[in-house]
C-alpha cells in the first residue's frame, strides 16, 4: 500500500511539474526557461494565479480561512494552511493549472473562430465576385529551419572537470560526481532529441498546411470552373440552399418572436400585478386616513353644533330676562306675554336637540366603522386571492414539474426494459448455444461409447471363434489319424493358447473397464442389457475356455 502511494505521489508531482512548465512557457511567451528574470516572473505570476487561490481553497475546505488570511499578512508570504498534507497540496495546484489551460484553450478556440468569422464577413461585404482567398490567409511558414545544436559535450566536460583530483599521469573522479554528470547528460541528450522532434513535427505541419492550401485554392477553382460550365444548375442549387436558409432563418426568428411576445406578455402581467398590489396598499392606507379624517370632521361639526346651540340658548335666556326686566321696570301693554313663555318646553327642546346630535355623530361612526369593516374585508379577500393565485400557480409548476419528472422516469424504465430484454435475448441466445454445445457433445459421447461397445463385442465375437477354432482343431488332433503327434502338438500347444486367449480377454477386459471409468456414463446402456451382456457373453467365453482346457488335459488319455 506504502509503495503505490509513493508512486502515485511521484506521478502526481511529475504532472504538476510539467504542467508549471507549459503554463509558465504560455504565461510569458518565453521559449528559454533557464534565467534568472524567467523564474523570478514566473514564482510571482505562479504565487498570485495558482499558489494563493489553492491554498485558499484548501484552507476554506478545512475551515482555517481567517486563520490562513491572519497568517499572510503576518509573514507576507503564502504558506500552506495548518493540516493540510502535501498529496491535498499538490493535487489542488494541479486542478488549479488545468482549469487555467482549459480556460487558456477555450479563449484560444474563441480567438480563431472571431478571427475566421472576420474573415468570412469581410468576404461577404465585398461586392465583386472574386476568388475568396483571404479566408486561407495565414501567417507566414518557415519549411527551412536550422535545428538547434546545443553544446552537450562542452557542457558535459566543463561539469566534469569541476570536481577531480589531478595525479600527475592520471586524473581520478568520484562516483556520485560521475553519476551526475552521466545524468545531466542525459537529460540534455534527451531535451535535444525533445526539441528536434518538436522542430521536425512543426516543420512537416507547415508542409502539410501549405500542401492542404494549395489543394483547396485548386478545388475553388475547379469549383469556378464548375460553376461556370454549368451555371442553371448552379444557380438552381444555390437559389434552393438560400430559400431553405431564408426559410429556416424565418421559422427561427418567428419562433423566437413568439417566445418574445409571450415573454413580454408575462412580463406586462407580472408588472401590471405587482403595480396593482403596491396601490392598492395604498388606497388602503389612504381610505384609512380618510375615514379617521371625516371621523374628525363629524366630531368636531357635532362639537361645534352642540357650543353653537349652547351659545344660543344662553343669549335666548339673557334677551328673556332683560326683556322681562325693561317689562316690570317700564310697564307692558301686553301684561300676559310673558306668561306664555314656557321654559320647561324650551328645555326640552334642547335635550331633544342633543339627542338628536349624539345620534348624527352615533350614525355618522357607525357608517365610518362600517366602511373600515368593508374596507378590510376587501383587503383580505384580496390577500387570500393572490395567496390562491400564487398556490394555484406553484401547485401548476408542481404538477409540470411532476409530469416532466414522469416522463423522465418513463423514458427511463423504457430504456431499462429494453435493455432487459436485450440482456434476456442475449441470455436465451447463450443458452440455446450451451444446450446445442450441450447436445453436440452428448452425442459424440454416445457415439464414443456406442464405437467403444461395438469394439468390446467385436473383440468377444473374435475370441469365442478363435476358442471355437481352438475346440474344433483339439476335436480333429483326437481323431485316430494322427494320435501322438497332434497329442503332443496339443500338449505343447493347448497351454500356450489357454494362456494367450486368457490373457488378451484379459487385456481387453481393462481396456473396457478403463474406458468406461473414463466415459463416466451409466445411463447411456441401461442396466438390463448390462447385466444380460456380462451374464451371457462372459460365461460363454469362460465355458469355453474350461472346456478347451480340460480336453488337452483329458487329451494324454487315449496314448496306449
Amino acid at each position: 500500500m506504502s509503495l503505490a502511494s509513493l508512486r502515485s505521489f511521484l506521478v502526481l508531482w511529475k504532472q504538476l511539474e510539467l504542467l508549471k512548465e507549459h503554463w509558465g512557457g504560455l504565461k510569458l511567451q518565453v521559449q528559454e526557461s533557464d534565467s534568472v528574470s524567467f523564474h523570478k516572473q514566473f514564482s510571482e505570476l505562479y504565487g498570485t494565479d495558482i499558489l494563493y487561490p489553492s491554498m485558499k481553497a484548501i484552507a476554506r475546505r478545512m475551515g482555517k480561512e481567517d486563520e490562513f488570511e491572519g497568517i499572510i499578512i503576518s509573514s507576507q508570504s503564502i504558506l500552506p494552511p495548518n493540516g493540510a498534507s502535501e498529496i491535498e497540496i499538490k493535487t489542488q495546484q494541479l486542478q488549479k493549472l488545468l482549469e487555467n489551460l482549459e480556460i487558456h484553450m477555450i479563449q484560444e478556440v474563441l480567438r480563431k473562430v472571431n478571427r475566421e468569422i472576420a474573415l468570412v464577413v469581410s468576404e461577404k461585404s465585398k461586392e465583386q465576385c472574386t476568388l475568396p482567398t483571404d479566408l486561407w490567409k495565414h501567417h507566414v511558414m518557415k519549411e527551412n529551419f536550422s535545428v538547434s545544436r546545443p553544446q552537450i559535450v562542452e557542457k558535459f566536460k566543463q561539469k566534469l572537470m569541476e570536481n577531480y583530483q589531478d595525479g600527475g599521469l592520471e586524473i581520478t573522479f568520484r562516483k556520485d560526481h560521475l553519476e551526475a554528470c552521466l545524468l545531466s547528460l542525459g537529460c540534455d541528450v534527451m531535451a535535444r532529441e525533445r526539441s528536434n522532434f518538436e522542430s521536425y513535427s512543426m516543420c512537416y505541419e507547415h508542409v502539410l498546411e501549405h500542401a492542404r492550401q494549395k489543394l483547396c485554392q485548386k478545388e475553388q477553382e475547379l469549383d469556378i470552373i464548375r460553376r461556370s460550365s454549368d451555371p442553371l444548375e448552379d444557380n438552381a442549387g444555390q437559389v434552393a440552399e438560400l430559400s431553405h436558409t431564408l426559410i429556416m432563418e424565418i421559422t427561427a426568428l418567428r419562433a423566437r418572436l413568439t417566445d418574445l411576445e409571450q415573454e413580454n406578455l408575462n412580463l406586462n402581467k407580472q408588472i401590471r400585478k405587482e403595480v396593482q398590489e403596491e396601490y392598492e396598499a395604498l388606497i388602503r392606507a389612504l381610505f384609512a386616513t380618510c375615514v379617521h379624517i371625516k371621523e374628525k370632521l363629524d366630531e368636531h361639526q357635532i362639537n361645534l353644533i352642540q357650543k353653537v346651540c349652547e351659545l344660543i340658548g344662553e343669549v335666548r335666556t339673557e334677551g328673556i330676562d332683560n326683556l322681562k326686566g325693561l317689562k316690570t321696570k317700564w310697564g307692558s301693554a301686553r301684561p300676559d306675554e310673558g306668561k306664555k313663555e314656557n321654559p320647561a318646553k324650551q328645555e326640552q327642546l334642547q335635550a331633544l336637540e342633543q339627542d338628536s346630535g349624539s345620534l348624527a355623530a352615533l350614525v355618522c361612526k357607525v357608517r365610518s366603522l362600517g366602511r373600515w369593516r368593508l374596507a378590510v374585508q376587501q383587503a383580505r379577500f384580496q390577500g387570500q386571492l393572490n395567496r390562491a393565485e400564487k398556490e394555484a400557480l406553484q401547485s401548476k409548476k408542481e404538477c409540470l414539474s411532476i409530469q416532466l419528472m414522469a416522463e423522465q422516469e418513463v423514458v427511463l424504465f423504457r430504456q431499462q426494459l429494453l435493455a432487459l430484454r436485450q440482456a434476456l435475448a442475449r441470455a436465451q441466445a447463450d443458452n440455446t448455444r450451451m444446450h446445442e454445445r450441450q447436445d453436440n457433445q452428448m452425442r459424440s459421447r454416445l457415439a464414443q461409447e456406442r464405437s467403444v461397445k461395438l469394439d468390446a463385442f467385436q473383440r468377444v465375437q473374435e475370441l469365442q471363434s478363435q476358442l471355437n477354432d481352438a475346440e474344433q482343431s483339439s476335436v480333429q488332433m483326437s481323431s485316430p489319424g494322427g494320435l501322438i503327434p497332434r497329442a503332443q502338438y496339443s500338449l505343447r500347444s493347448a497351454p500356450t493358447s489357454s494362456r494367450h486367449s486368457q490373457q488378451h480377454l484379459l487385456k481387453t477386459n481393462l481396456m473396457s473397464s478403463k474406458i468406461t471409468r473414463r466415459i463416466q456414463r451409466p445411463d447411456t446402456v441401461p442396466i438390463k442389457h448390462k447385466k444380460r451382456s456380462d451374464n451371457v457373453f462372459l460365461p460363454n467365453v469362460a465355458e469355453n475356455i474350461q472346456h478347451s482346457a480340460f480336453q488337452v488335459r483329458t487329451a494324454p488319455s487315449i496314448i496306449p
